[in-house]
């Protein structure tokens, strides 16, 4: 395979080299000051060499290199040409790459791209710091290219191209590259290159670095990203089906009930920002706008706890953990401010739900259920090494359980578990499960099981062993869980933590997926795991074992993934940060 097959590959390879490892940008201005305004999406990179260095030194990286997989990739036609590309670079031009990177793109790099019409017009700026090299080395670029198109027999050639005295050259109509002082400015778009080369005249008059929405946005994420992106969120409102999406009563429930704070903040918001950032124990990547819960449409708070309350539920962790999570919301108020929610159809067919709903909730209605529960809810998937069931299911399954809290424990308690006794009896008609109640100390588990003597045609592959369904109500929290097992072990959490309450939390939900966790449940599947790398790889099967192994231990070593959800008074956060493994 070749490395680049197309023709304006071999350059456009070089400029991403050359930005991929920059050093430290005096001013994150320089290349904006070359974007036309009209952007609409913007990616920038103020240190390109510190994010490279950052990467590249991570301990999960070295950890991924030492696979087989990759290291075959470095074993690979491409890779090697890539090397012996990076060598030529270094001889013609004299310079070893990294003092070459620092000399050609040691101001940054900015890409942009309006949105609208196709293909899209993009404009990448890498700025440098000696304008004789970067002629020199636009000049050996488009050597590499006429070489590269005739190798490959394709009649289009570079060609000389030049504007308003800036020299460069082109390649067909979708390839532009032009020197513009120390940088260098590559589009594919003849308009766009001109906006952008006109600015270099002007002196960024009319570029991206003078409008307010960017600045705003680099206040808003953190100090000194490694990467940024920027979103104007005119482009969202301006669409066809933006009233259908921002605009309330929405025709589309589902999208009320599940996504209506984040549309509420996209449909308000001026623009979109995110940004990637170093951090002493590992990597943060951000998502952020500047508006929250002041200016929110009526009824929304559904789904965002008050800024005085708090939250003081803990993540639940027992053992075996893959993922924790715990979030607001507060069913009550999908009753309570239902004709701001949604329309009149929607209204009527949800009171006429409610009025309905007395016949299976032992006469309480389903908006009575509503005011029962509380808002604070904390869903947790586990790996069970223990099941109960002698059958092993053909595909293993997580153990899941929600725990959600209650305003009416005991009222609710009544009324679900009636409600849930009856729908397991009718299941049992149909797949023969069998009731059972455990202790866990003083509370009742209440569960089913699915018979081991007899076989289900719908089930081939035995996935219901995994699932032995029960609830359990402990004070004021109630157990909807999938196994028995993690049920018992949910119980004691509970108990424990009702003893000795966690400090109050920061409102907001809050994920974490555990990779020692993850590490168990590939564990559970390594045969599968096994037949596939033999598969895919044509490996012998002790090579193939190593291979599996070295990649579970790889993933115990990950590290945790915490994720974080924030309305504030006047802006919005969804936050990733890998915190590095041991």
């Amino acid at each position: 395979m070749r490395l680049i097959r197309h023709p304006t590959g071999w350059l456009a390879g070089l400029v991403l080299l050359v930005a991929s490892a920059a050093v430290h940008a005096d001013s994150p201005a320089l290349p904006l000051r070359l974007i036309p305004e009209q952007a609409d999406l913007l990616v920038q990179v103020d240190h390109p060499r510190k994010l490279v260095e950052t990467l590249t030194r991570l301990e999960l990286v070295k950890q991924f290199q030492a696979l087989d997989p990759v290291r075959d990739l470095y074993d690979s036609t491409n890779y090697r040409r890539f090397l012996q590309l990076v060598g030529h670079v270094e001889k013609e031009l004299g310079l070893p790459w990294p003092e070459l990177l620092d000399r050609l793109a040691g101001g940054g790099m900015a890409f942009a791209s309006k949105i609208g019409p196709q293909p899209a017009p993009v404009v990448l700026v890498v700025q440098g710091k000696d304008e004789q090299l970067l002629r020199k080395f636009m000049k050996f670029g488009q050597g590499l290219i006429e070489q590269e198109l005739a190798r490959q027999e394709v009649k289009a050639q570079p060609e000389k191209y030049s504007y308003r005295n800036l020299e460069g050259f082109h390649v067909g109509d979708k390839f532009y590259a032009v020197a513009a002082g120390s940088a260098l400015v590559v589009s594919n778009n003849t308009d766009a290159m001109h906006k952008s080369l006109d600015l270099h005249f002007d002196k960024g008059k009319k570029s991206l670095a003078q409008v307010a929405g960017v600045a705003e946005a680099r206040k808003l994420l953190p100090a000194e990203p490694l990467a940024s992106l920027w979103f104007n969120l005119d482009v969202a409102h301006n669409a066809p089906q933006a009233k259908d999406l921002f605009t309330m009563p929405r025709n589309d429930a589902i999208l009320t009930v599940l996504f209506g704070g984040y549309l509420d903040i996209v449909g308000r918001a001026p623009f979109v920002c995110a940004g990637l950032h170093q951090e002493k124990d590992g990597l943060l990547a951000t998502i952020r706008m500047p508006r929250g819960r002041e200016g929110m449409a009526p009824g929304l708070t559904v789904h965002i706890p008050p800024a005085e309350q708090p939250d003081g539920r803990p993540l639940l962790e027992p053992k075996g953990v893959l993922f924790s999570s715990r979030f607001y919301l507060d069913f009550s108020k999908f009753w309570e401010e239902r004709t701001k929610l949604f329309n009149q159809m929607q209204v009527k067919a949800f009171e006429d739900g409610d009025k309905n709903s007395a016949r299976f909730l032992t006469g309480k209605r389903i908006s009575q259920v509503f005011g029962m529960v509380g808002a604070s809810h904390r869903f947790v998937a586990t790996y069970q090494a223990q099941r109960s069931y002698k059958i092993e299911p053909g595909q293993v399954v997580p153990a899941f359980a929600l725990v959600t809290s209650l305003r009416q424990p005991e009222e609710f308690e009544k009324t679900v578990s009636t409600a849930l006794r009856g729908a397991a009896l009718l299941g049992g008609l149909q797949v023969g499960l069998k009731g059972v109640e455990e202790k866990q100390g003083d509370v009742t588990i209440v569960g089913y099981r699915f018979p081991e003597d007899g076989k289900l045609a719908a089930d081939t592959g035995n996935i219901r062993f995994n699932f032995s369904p029960c609830f359990a109500r402990v004070g004021d929290q109630f157990i909807f869980c999938s196994t028995l097992e993690l049920c018992h072990e949910l119980v004691d959490i509970l108990q424990e933590e009702a003893k000795n309450p966690a400090k109050r939390r920061s409102a907001g939900a809050y994920s974490q997926i555990y990779s020692s966790g993850a590490a168990e449940y590939l564990k559970s599947v390594q045969d599968q795991l096994l037949t596939q790398t033999i598969l895919d790889r044509a490996v012998p099967p002790d090579e193939a074992k190593e291979q599996v192994k070295a990649f579970i231990d790889l993933v115990r070593r990950l590290g945790n993934l915490q994720v974080t959800l924030q309305y504030g008074a006047n802006d919005f956060r969804y936050e990733f940060k890998l915190k590095s493994g041991k």
